[in-house]
C-alpha cells in the first residue's frame, strides 16, 4: 500500500515540473525585435559631382505600420552636418526598403550646420534612428563614403616622345574620368604651350573627350616640351575637382626653303647674261612649311666658272615685292672668266633669329658671263696707237682719244663714288643749267624703286605728269609704283605754276612740306629715298636763312628714318654763300658740268666729297642716252693722255 502512495507522489511531482519548464521557453521566446540594413552606393564620388545612393531596408516590424527614420550625414572633420526624415509603411510582413539620395533628395535635407553638399574631400559618416512608433537610437546600421578631389587625365595625342617641328599644327586629345571611371563632361581643360600659357580644349565625342590644337611658333623654345593636360570640374571652378597628366614631346628647329632665285641686271630687268660693266642682283624667297620668312638679312654667293666663291652679296626683304633682294650688286668686270656661273645658297646656311635653318640641300641659279674679245688686252697695237698720238697731229690725237672712248652702265658711277650710297645719307647734286642734275637724281629714285625701297619726290620744278612722261621716255615707267603707293610725289610746282586747287597751296610754307614729308616717312614700310627736286625755286621765293634751315629739317627727318635724302640745284642761281652752307649740310656732293668745245657740248662729273669714301679726283665724262638714261664714259686703253 505504503509502495503504490509512494509512486503516485512521484507521478504528481513529475506533471508538476513539466507545467513550470514549459511556462519558462515561452517568455524567452518571446517575438525578436525588427532588424535593419544599410546600403551605401557609389561608396567613393568626387567632389560636387553626383549623388549617393542610401538603401535602408527594415524587415520583422510591425506589419502595416507607419515608420519614420531620421538619416543624418557628418562631413569629415565635423564641418557640417544634414539630416532629412523619412516616412513610410511596413507591409504585411512588417518590412519595406527606402532609398534616398544626397545631397539631392526629396525630402530636402536639413542643415542645422555647414551645408548638404559633397564640397569637402574626406568620409562622411551615415547614422540612423527610429523616430516613430517610438524612438529608438542603438542597434541601427550605420555607413559612410568617402568624397574626393581627383580626376583622372589621360592625354591620347600627342603620343609621349613625339617630334613636332616649328609650324606644326599640333592636335591635342584628351580624356576626363571622375574616380568611377564615369566620363566628365563638364570639365574646364587646358594643356600647357612652350614658352609659358595654356591654350583651352572644348568637349568632343565621345563623352568625356576634349580636343583643340595649338600652333607651334617659329620662336617657340626648342628641346622637351613638357605637354601637361590640366582638368578642374565642374566648371568654371578651379577650386574643386582637379586632375592632371603630363607627356613630353620634342619641339625641332622648322626647315627653311628657298626658291625663285633669280639675276637681274642694273637696270631692273631680269636676265641671265651679263658683260663687263654690267652689275648684277639678286633676288630670291625664302619659306618656312607655313609661310613666307619676311624679315632678317641673308647672304649668298657669286661663284665663277672653276667653283670659286667670287664675293658674297647681302639681301633683304622686300615688302612691296615680297623677295629679298640684295641692295649691292656685283660688277662684272674684265677680268671675269668667260662662262657659266652660279649664284649658291649653301645646305643649311640660312638661321633666322630663331634658330630655324635651311635649305636642306644646297641651292643654286646658273647665269652667263661673256667677255668681248680683245678689249681688255694693251697689245702692241695700243702701243702704236700712243706713238701715233705722241708723235702725230693734233687732229689724230682727237681722233685716237675718240676711238678709245667707250660708255659703260650708270653703276660705273659708284666707282667714282667709292661704292654705292649707303644710308642714312644726304646727297647734293648740283650742275650747270641742262647738265642732268634732274635725270641723274630721278636715276638714282628709279634705281632704288627697282629694288623695293619705298621713295618719295618733291616736285618744285616739273607738274608730276611731267616727271612720269620724261622718266617713261627713259625707260623707267613709274606708274605701278605709284599705283601701288610705293612712290608718292608731292606737287609742289602746281602752285608755283598759279594752278588753283593744288595739293600744297603754299611751297614756301615749309611747315606744311615738312609735316607732309612726316606723313610720307610714317606711312611707308622701310627707310625712304626722297628726292627733292630742284631746290632753285625756293631760294628764289624765300629768304636763303629759312631755305637752308628748311633743307636741314628734312635732311634729319629722313636719316634719323634710316633713309637717304637726295636734292639738286643750278649753278648760278643760288647765292654762292648759301650754296656753300648746303653743300656743308650734305653728306655727298656731285657736281655735273656742261662744256663747250667748238660746235659741241660735252657733259662731265666730279665727286667733289663724299663722307667717309675715297672718291675719284678726275672730271669723267658722261651722256644721257634715251631710254637708258645717263651712261659714263670710260676708258678702252688707261693712258692718262686720252683721258676723256
Amino acid at each position: 500500500m505504503t509502495r503504490k502512495k509512494n509512486t503516485a507522489l512521484l507521478i504528481i511531482l513529475f506533471v508538476t515540473f513539466s507545467l513550470f519548464a514549459s511556462l519558462v521557453v515561452t517568455s524567452v521566446r518571446a517575438p525578436a525585435g525588427p532588424s535593419y540594413t544599410l546600403g551605401v552606393a557609389p561608396l567613393t564620388i568626387n567632389e560636387e559631382e553626383g549623388n549617393v545612393r542610401i538603401t535602408f531596408t527594415i524587415t520583422g516590424g510591425t506589419a502595416n505600420t507607419a515608420y519614420t527614420f531620421r538619416f543624418t550625414v557628418t562631413k569629415p572633420g565635423g564641418a557640417g552636418q544634414a539630416y532629412v526624415d523619412e516616412s513610410f509603411p511596413t507591409d504585411a510582413t512588417g518590412g519595406y526598403t527606402q532609398v534616398l539620395t544626397y545631397p539631392n533628395n526629396s525630402p530636402s535635407w536639413n542643415a542645422p550646420t555647414g551645408t548638404a553638399n559633397t564640397d569637402i574631400p574626406g568620409n562622411y559618416n551615415i547614422t540612423v534612428f527610429e523616430t516613430a512608433p517610438k524612438s529608438v537610437t542603438t542597434g541601427l546600421p550605420s555607413g559612410k563614403f568617402t568624397v574626393t578631389s581627383v580626376l583622372t587625365v589621360l592625354v591620347i595625342t600627342p603620343t609621349q616622345g613625339s617630334i613636332v617641328p616649328r609650324g606644326t599644327n599640333v592636335a591635342f586629345t584628351a580624356t576626363v574620368n571622375d574616380v568611377n571611371g564615369v566620363p566628365v563632361t563638364d570639365a574646364l581643360v587646358s594643356v600647357s604651350i612652350p614658352g609659358g600659357g595654356q591654350v583651352g580644349l572644348i568637349p568632343t565625342t565621345p563623352s568625356g573627350t576634349y580636343s583643340g590644337s595649338y600652333l607651334v611658333q617659329k620662336s617657340d623654345p626648342l628641346g622637351s616640351w613638357n605637354v601637361t593636360a590640366t582638368a578642374y570640374s565642374p566648371k568654371p571652378s578651379t577650386t574643386n575637382n582637379f586632375g592632371t597628366y603630363s607627356i613630353v614631346v620634342i619641339v625641332n628647329p622648322e626647315q627653311l626653303s628657298v626658291s625663285s632665285i633669280q639675276t637681274y641686271n642694273e637696270y631692273g630687268t631680269p636676265t641671265g647674261d651679263f658683260s663687263p660693266g654690267d652689275t648684277l642682283y639678286a633676288k630670291f624667297t625664302i619659306a618656312y612649311p607655313g609661310g613666307p620668312l619676311t624679315t632678317g638679312s641673308f647672304t649668298i654667293h657669286v661663284q665663277n666658272p672653276s667653283g670659286s666663291t667670287t664675293t658674297t652679296l647681302s639681301s633683304i626683304y622686300d615688302q612691296n615685292r615680297q623677295v629679298f633682294y640684295t641692295p649691292s650688286g656685283f660688277q662684272v668686270s674684265t677680268s671675269d672668266p668667260a662662262g657659266s656661273w652660279e649664284l649658291v645658297i649653301p645646305a643649311q646656311s640660312l638661321n633666322d633669329s630663331y634658330g630655324n635653318t635651311g635649305p636642306t640641300t644646297t641651292q643654286t641659279y646658273r647665269f652667263v658671263v661673256h667677255q668681248q674679245q680683245n678689249q681688255a688686252v694693251i697689245n702692241p697695237f695700243y702701243y702704236l696707237i700712243a706713238a701715233l698720238a705722241i708723235g702725230g697731229s693734233l687732229g689724230t690725237t682727237v681722233f685716237l682719244k675718240r676711238f678709245n672712248s667707250t660708255t659703260g652702265p650708270f653703276d660705273d658711277l659708284f666707282k667714282l663714288t667709292g661704292g654705292e650710297m649707303q644710308p642714312p645719307t644726304t646727297l647734293m647734286i648740283v650742275s650747270d643749267s641742262g647738265a642732268g642734275s634732274t635725270t641723274m637724281a630721278l636715276q638714282l629714285l628709279y634705281r632704288d624703286l627697282s629694288r623695293g625701297k619705298f621713295c618719295g619726290l618733291l616736285s618744285y620744278d616739273a607738274f608730276p605728269a611731267e616727271v612720269s612722261r620724261k622718266m617713261r621716255d627713259m625707260g623707267w615707267d613709274i606708274a605701278e609704283y605709284l599705283k601701288t603707293g610705293q612712290l608718292n610725289i608731292l606737287d609742289c610746282y602746281s602752285a608755283l605754276a598759279g594752278v588753283e586747287g593744288s595739293p600744297i597751296r603754299d611751297p614756301t610754307d615749309f611747315t606744311e612740306v615738312s609735316i607732309q614729308v612726316t606723313r610720307m616717312i610714317e606711312s611707308a614700310k622701310g627707310p625712304m629715298t626722297i628726292l627733292f627736286d630742284s631746290v632753285t625755286p625756293i631760294f628764289n621765293a624765300a629768304t636763303a636763312k629759312d631755305c637752308i634751315n628748311f633743307l636741314q629739317v628734312l635732311g634729319a627727318k629722313v636719316k634719323n628714318a634710316g633713309g637717304i635724302f637726295i636734292f639738286t640745284a643750278t649753278k648760278g642761281s643760288i647765292p654762292e654763300e648759301a650754296r656753300s652752307k648746303i653743300e656743308a649740310l650734305a653728306d655727298g656732293v656731285i657736281e655735273l658740268n656742261m662744256i663747250k668745245r667748238a660746235s659741241s657740248l660735252r657733259r662731265t662729273l666730279q665727286v667733289k666729297k663724299m663722307a667717309g669714301r675715297q672718291t675719284s679726283t678726275f672730271e669723267t665724262g658722261f651722256e644721257i642716252v634715251q631710254g637708258k638714261g645717263i651712261v659714263i664714259r670710260k676708258q678702252r686703253v688707261p693712258i692718262g693722255l686720252f683721258r676723256s
